[in-house]
């Protein structure tokens, strides 16, 4: 997974035809107290692709030296277990340009939202939104503060993840009715921000047309989201497990459920909730199946595990649970491939983007 020689780890190269720019944002919404935070206003951080023009702007940075060592640390089951440096998340290669200007050949871009899983970081998904970039798409990747790893603001400080009261055993009840709901107003009120006049890369966007995708609890979050926002045109659940009064009212517009993990008979709540998501999606819907795929297999870490032997200093069983049989990369691969051809086909209006499928696919529904 390295390049031309470097040593550090690096993510797959996007496949569309254009350069990556990206940026950060600082969104605050001074409207909504933070529930987490007493006395602050809801701030979030945000990770922006976009099409850039070719050979402008600086390498980019996976993560910054401050926020490193807590990404090593959730890649271990103990702290030092693995024997990587503090600093290796930050030296892993990425392919956009920091800074790099719009290209202006891209005019009516749709926008992306991108929400990590729980206890995650936003750039966890930063493999899918250069790729989803790449192929024309305005994206942002959210970081929610205090449900993420942890968030560095423009003035150094960092709001580390907090534990909910008595969640524990596998107890969902408090991510349903505290993160889901604040996670979904997050992306409801960044939507909102993000396609404003005065916005930076408004000239590039249509407004009319907006998509949201998650991982894990971010896709539970995705779908509560368009429940509450008419704005967004479809959705992605990529693994995650749908909660919250999306399963009672549903959604008419297009949505995704892209499973990588099989239904577990220890959790069948999880599947019934799926289930209860598929009768009430009233679109367009669509619900694949990932044969060898594991809970993490859409995210970086997939196509990191190798490069940073995370084999070696992982438990046989947690390894198969998050990245499953798939050799290497593959699973960021089958993302893009089935996440990118949903939004270009009902964003972009690619006739037919989702009828070819990977062979370790299967359409459930």
């Amino acid at each position: 997974m390295t390049q031309h020689g470097d040593p550090r780890p690096a993510l797959p190269r996007p496949t569309g035809r254009h350069p990556v720019g990206v940026r950060t944002a600082h969104l605050v919404d001074h409207d909504r107290p933070d529930p987490f935070l007493a006395g602050r206003p809801r701030e979030l951080m945000a990770q922006l692709w976009y099409p850039a023009q070719r050979g402008t702007g600086t390498p980019g940075r996976y993560v910054s030296d401050a926020l490193s060592p807590l990404v090593v640390d959730s890649w271990e089951e103990e702290p030092g277990c693995s024997g990587l440096p503090g600093g290796t998340a930050a030296g892993v290669v990425v392919h956009a340009a920091e800074g790099a200007p719009p290209a202006p050949d891209t005019l009516g871009c749709p926008l992306v939202l991108l929400s990590p899983g729980h206890a995650q970081y936003r750039a966890s998904l930063t493999a899918l939104g250069e790729d989803l970039a790449s192929r024309g798409f305005l994206v942002a990747a959210l970081d929610h503060p205090s449900d993420a790893l942890g968030v560095e603001f423009p003035d150094g400080r960092i709001v580390p993840y907090r534990e909910p009261d008595g969640l524990g055993g596998g107890d969902t009840g408090d991510l349903a009715t505290r993160y889901l709901r604040i996670r979904a107003a997050d992306l409801c009120f960044a939507r909102e921000r993000l396609t404003a006049p005065g916005f930076w890369w408004r000239a590039l966007l249509d407004p009319s047309k907006a998509g949201v995708a998650g991982h894990s609890l971010g896709g539970a979050a995705a779908a509560e989201a368009m429940r509450v926002d008419a704005g967004f045109t479809a959705g992605a659940d990529i693994d995650g497990t749908p909660y919250g009064e999306v399963l009672r009212a549903g959604l008419r517009r297009p949505f995704l459920l892209c499973q990588f993990t099989p239904d577990d008979p220890q959790y069948p709540e999880e599947a019934a909730a799926r289930e209860r998501l598929w009768e009430r999606l009233r679109g367009l819907r669509r619900h694949l199946l990932v044969t060898g795929g594991g809970h993490a297999s859409a995210t970086d870490l997939d196509a990191l595990a190798g490069p940073l032997g995370y084999r070696e200093f992982t438990d046989a069983e947690d390894y198969a649970f998050e990245l499953g049989s798939l050799p290497g990369g593959r699973g960021i691969e089958i993302t893009r491939m089935c996440v990118g051809a949903f939004f270009e086909e009902h964003l972009l209006g690619v006739p037919g983007a989702t009828c070819v499928l990977p062979a370790e696919v299967t359409v459930v529904g």
